[in-house]
């Protein structure tokens, strides 16, 4: 219960300081660029028996030229069988490098780290039996620019969770991301 509270304590205070960084640094406009995304993926051994899915609402500020800062909620479901479901509710903090944009096209490289709350009892012996989840990703993707300051983005992440207080094996997952920013 103390880890619980803990973390919902942590997730409040990152949401507010996300709301407090100056617009100065916005988007081009000035604004703060708002999104969602849905994201999809198999295990790194192909397992049939297992499947990443997520829901990631986020607040994107623009840092530099060439440089974005995301805070990202993350829902997201493990479906390894039956017995060994896992549920994560947690925060990412992702940097995003857009060294180009052709006309309404921008690519990028992405990479973040997070924290999360999970429901594991230890019957998935992966990530430990602590409820808290690290969350390391990378990743590379594309934003296209849809018009009316609307962006569609396709991405592909490498995703892994772990304990983060105790050596253990962890989850690794290939995800495909789909998703809009306003």
């Amino acid at each position: 219960m103390f880890i619980k509270r803990n973390l919902i304590f942590v997730f409040i205070i990152l949401m507010m300081i996300g709301f407090k960084v100056s617009d100065s640094r916005a988007d081009e406009d000035g604004k703060i660029k708002w999104g969602f995304s849905f994201l999809a993926g198999t295990n790194v051994r192909d397992d049939p028996d297992f499947a990443h899915f997520a829901l990631l609402p986020r607040a994107g500020w623009a840092l530099h030229k060439n440089w974005d800062f995301e805070l990202e909620g993350n829902f997201s479901y493990y479906f390894i069988n039956k017995e060994k479901n896992l549920y994560l509710l947690g925060v990412n903090g992702n940097f995003l490098f857009k060294p180009v944009q052709w006309g309404k096209v921008t690519p990028f490289l992405m990479t973040g780290g997070g924290l999360a709350y999970n429901n594991n009892n230890g019957n998935l012996w992966e990530i430990g039996d602590s409820h808290t989840a690290g969350i390391l990703q990378g990743g590379a993707g594309i934003d296209y620019y849809m018009g009316k300051g609307l962006w569609l983005r396709g991405a592909y992440r490498f995703h892994h969770i772990s304990d983060p207080f105790k050596y253990d094996v962890g989850l690794n997952t290939h995800t495909f991301i789909l998703g809009f920013s306003f």
